[in-house]
């Protein structure tokens, strides 16, 4: 049985030519995207004559194409946009950038995130300077300069954050490269600005509201007058006048924020309402009837657009809730604990049904004393012995002590003369003397075995500790939640319109975890590609478990291992049983740790079935929880020693656990037959103690532990005794050098060939591993 699919492989040929095409197409895309950058924001204005950004576009797209397309959208703007004239000087500067931006491209100082931001500062200012241009009586050349020369250093530092796309790690870069978008956004929408329509309503400025009714929509009121502030003051910088789209937006974002709840019609009418007030505060000093259109038909535009259009296009200007990483990860460890609970519960009961309460007994001198009530009492001369000649009969019965104690039982001859002589029921007397003397034996052996169960049990909290020991260093774990994929999963999902609270942690190990509540769960499961769209966010591949994964409203999604692994399993039981005293199962645990257990147990037929059964049931369910495999198994030996008390009735234990991440692999045995790896082109045998061994501590011992690492087609053989008897294996390394790539086949191989060998005297099981690699 396979738990991962095969690869799959197209056409080489094929596969690269259409890789080839591919990565042309992105390289023409991401020009024209350059290039019309380059042209959009070099038909932005600064103070009605200024346009740094189309030079600060060129002076964040490098030296490579992306730069050459960046300058020549760039002169193309500059060029329609005002004429040739007043756009060389700034054709020119953008020339210059991308000289400097081309010769200091080897040089180490060329990397630093300020260096092109201050290079096209510096040139901003200088062609200005030189150029002189006439600024009519509006303001002084200074003041002209300054705010080209900071907005052409904004405009190349935020340009170059927002564009890029590589995985931001921390909270910082995250807020960084928002920012950047939000203003990169913003300096775009003033080229648009200068686009209107009838003369009276701008483009840019209507697209200003609707991005501001987004944010305060899903975002609420500090959102919404963040977001109205950076847009209003583009609209502003862009005239020579008084801050009025600043006020008007960050009041209208902040005022409809408070009614985002109440649905979009009681929103859409409290922006109008904000709007209108900002127009009416402003009256006496200048009229902005064209405002009122503005807001008007962004607010019809608004209503009339789907949620889902909306949603998306909001996605970087939402705030977004903090995540439950931190509960969810508790949550995790009392999962843990709670299988913990269950595995001992199994244990419990499995001691309890073989334990009694001992008898304390331990003074020999008692067996005469029983045998005295059940010999004498009766007799007509019990005053004289056991009263007036008590001390006589006090030493008769010590002087025999010795001599009964190293003889194991008492004669006549062992007692003194004048006992015997004075004893009218002798013959009876030490009958009933050696029948307590064998029930005192046999008290004082169950009183033995009962101390040899309690030092078991005893010792079992040493490994209590141990687990709890590793729960707690699992909850103290310094991975923990992962809050900046928590916002980005809660955004992303807020963008498809999902409300949902996210869950993005780390276990020990550092493998990531992520859990969505949500009663839109359904909703969002329709939704093509979402589990790609999901890693995406996480930085991980996920995959969704094979059990608990999907609830009526919880999704639980875990890291992807890069290993898969192959299993193939064939068994045959004793030739004339009913049932095989085998018992073999697999599985992979939570922490991506392949499991595959084969137990044998002693002898043939139902009672070996059963005991093999429980002990692949008890190990099953501590592996699950997640407990260290040698401790795992050293509670299960102390588990069958509490069992099997005098009848010995056993199982051997051959366990397989495969790290799925890294490919480290160990092999934990308990008097089981020897297993075989291939790793590469060589052959390995991992023995461990025969089982007789095992039988001889009083207690829980640690199996035998062999490591290894496995790389991916790298195959492994697990039998029992009835399959490998003895030293003769070369036919088992001769079936593993065949190079089975199908392990249902390389298992029914190996049980072929040792029925052929051996015969069906025992039952027989073959368990086939392989490691591949993850599709």
């Amino acid at each position: 049985m396979e738990l991962e699919g095969r690869r799959k492989f197209g056409s080489f040929g094929r596969g690269n030519m259409s890789k080839k095409l591919d990565a042309r197409f992105y390289i023409v895309f991401r020009c024209l995207i350059y290039m019309g950058l380059g042209m959009g924001m070099s038909c932005a204005r600064v103070l009605e004559t200024g346009a740094p950004l189309g030079m600060a576009m060129v002076a964040c797209s490098g030296a490579g194409l992306t730069g050459v397309f960046a300058l020549l959208g760039a002169a193309i703007g500059y060029l329609l946009s005002g004429g040739l004239e007043w756009g060389i000087r700034y054709v020119a500067a953008s020339v210059l950038v991308y000289t400097i931006s081309f010769v200091f491209q080897e040089l180490k100082i060329s990397k630093h995130e300020f260096f092109m931001p201050a290079a096209s500062a510096c040139v901003m200012a200088v062609t200005a300077l030189l150029g002189n241009p006439a600024l009519g009586q509006a303001m002084p050349l200074y003041a002209k300069i300054f705010p080209e020369t900071v907005m052409a250093f904004g405009g190349a530092y935020f340009f170059r954050e927002a564009l890029t796309d590589t995985l931001r790690m921390t909270e910082g870069e995250e807020l960084k490269h928002s920012t950047a978008v939000l203003v990169m956004a913003a300096c775009a929408l003033m080229a648009f600005a200068r686009a209107v329509l009838f003369k009276t309503v701008s483009v840019g400025r209507v697209i200003a509201l609707l991005l501001v009714m987004t944010s305060a929509y899903r975002g609420g009121m500090l959102t919404g007058a963040a977001v109205g502030t950076v847009f209003g003051m583009a609209m502003d910088v862009t005239r020579i006048s008084s801050p009025f789209y600043t006020m008007s937006y960050a009041f209208s974002g902040l005022l409809s924020g408070a009614f985002g709840k109440r649905g979009k019609v009681i929103f859409t009418l409290s922006f109008i309402l904000a709007g209108t007030l900002s127009v009416i505060c402003v009256w006496n000093t200048e009229v902005y009837i064209t405002a009122l259109f503005e807001n008007f038909c962004a607010s019809v535009i608004y209503m009339a657009l789907p949620n889902r259009v909306l949603n998306r296009v909001g996605l970087m200007l939402q705030a977004v809730e903090k995540g439950s990483g931190e509960a969810g990860l508790r949550r995790f460890a009392a999962g843990r604990v709670r299988n913990l609970s269950q595995a001992y519960g199994t244990l419990y009961e499995t001691v309890r049904r073989n334990m009694e309460e001992p008898f304390n007994d331990e003074n020999i001198a008692t067996v005469f004393d029983r045998a005295a009530d059940m010999v004498c009492a009766e007799c007509k001369n019990k005053n004289r012995c056991w009263n007036s000649d008590f001390m006589d009969t006090l030493s008769a019965m010590n002087d025999a002590t010795r001599a009964m104690s190293e003889k194991g039982s008492l004669e006549s001859a062992d007692l003194p003369g004048y006992f015997r002589e004075s004893c009218t029921h002798l013959e009876s007397f030490v009958a009933a003397v050696n029948g307590e003397l064998r029930s005192f034996s046999y008290r004082r052996q169950l009183k033995a075995h009962l101390q040899e169960n309690r030092n078991v049990v005893w010792s079992q909290y040493s490994d209590i500790a141990h687990i709890l020991s590793h729960v707690a260093d699992e909850l103290g774990s310094v991975n923990g939640s992962d809050p900046l994929a928590e916002r980005r999963m809660t955004r992303l999902l807020k963008s498809m319109d999902i409300e949902a609270q996210t869950s993005v942690f780390r276990d020990a190990a550092g493998r990531a975890r992520v859990i969505i509540e949500s009663p839109q769960l359904n909703s969002l499961l329709k939704i093509d590609g979402i589990l790609e769209k999901l890693s995406g966010v996480a930085g991980v591949k996920l995959c969704v478990p094979a059990e608990g994964g999907v609830g009526s409203m919880k999704l639980t999604l875990i890291e992807a291992e890069p290993l898969a692994v192959s299993v193939g399993i064939a068994a045959m039981k004793k030739r004339g049983e009913r049932v095989s005293g085998d018992k073999g199962t697999y599985f992979k645990t939570d922490s991506g740790v392949l499991c595959v257990i084969l137990s044998d147990g002693m002898g043939t037929g139902d009672e070996a079935a059963s005991d093999s059964n429980q002990v692949v049931e008890i190990l099953e369910k501590f592996l699950r929880s997640g407990v260290d495999p040698a401790v795992a198994m050293k509670i299960l030996n102390s588990v069958m020693l509490l069992r099997s008390n005098d009848s010995w009735g056993y199982a051997t234990v051959d366990l397989m656990c495969v790290d799925l991440f890294t490919g480290d692999t160990c092999f934990y045995k308990y008097g089981a037959a020897p297993s075989y790896v291939m790793n590469g082109k060589s052959v390995s045998r991992i023995n461990g103690e025969p089982l007789s061994s095992r039988m001889n501590g009083s207690d829980g011992v640690v199996p035998d532990l062999v490591r290894m690492h496995l790389h991916p087609g790298s195959t492994a053989i697990i039998a029992s005794d009835g399959v490998i008897a003895g030293l003769e294996d070369e036919w088992v390394k001769a079936i593993l050098g065949k190079g089975f790539e199908d392990m249902k086949a390389l298992a029914r191989s190996t049980l072929k060939e040792a029925e052929r060998l051996y015969g069906a005297n025992d039952d027989m099981t073959v368990v086939a591993v392989r490691v591949e690699e993850r599709v």
